[in-house]
């Protein structure tokens, strides 16, 4: 159990700290084109749908990066090997690109007001069950490994 508690929030901590990034670079990008862009209502939905796009993107980066870059976020500390990382990163990239193509699909079909409740209340679950469901798969998989090692 607590070596699940351990994988969560690094996995946790990880993530937030990219989702943040890429909510600043969502924001920066959107201040700079909305003067090519006219506002209307579609334009507005569609573009703050894409708002988690940059850490889906960021995410898919670190799931392919090299060696070289090995320690950007501590992973050497973490209790997990680099290959783990790499599957949490894509992981994590597909649940940001997940909530990214539900918001782009209720901004086309809902009205405002519903797309608005979908869109402020449907990422922080998501990522929740999946921080959960990839820590215990992670951790599980590492104490797999583990024993098979020490056999």
């Amino acid at each position: 159990m607590a070596r699940v508690v351990r994988v969560f929030w690094s996995i946790v901590w990880r993530s937030l700290v990219m989702i943040t990034l890429g909510a600043g670079i969502s924001w920066g990008l959107s201040e700079l084109f909305r003067s090519l862009f006219v506002q209307s209502e579609f334009s507005i939905k569609f573009r703050l749908s894409l708002s988690f796009l940059p850490a889906s993107i960021m995410f898919a980066l670190l799931a392919m990066r090299t060696n070289e870059i090995r320690n950007f976020l501590l992973e050497q500390r973490s209790a997990m090997p680099i290959a783990k990382w790499r599957q949490t990163y894509a992981g994590l990239s597909a649940c940001a690109f997940i909530v990214v193509i539900i918001s782009c699909v209720a901004a086309l079909t809902l009205n405002t007001d519903t797309w608005f409740a979908l869109r402020a209340l449907l990422p922080l679950p998501l990522f929740v069950l999946f921080w959960v469901g990839l820590a215990i798969w992670q951790a599980r998989s590492a104490d797999i490994s583990y024993a098979s090692q020490n056999s």
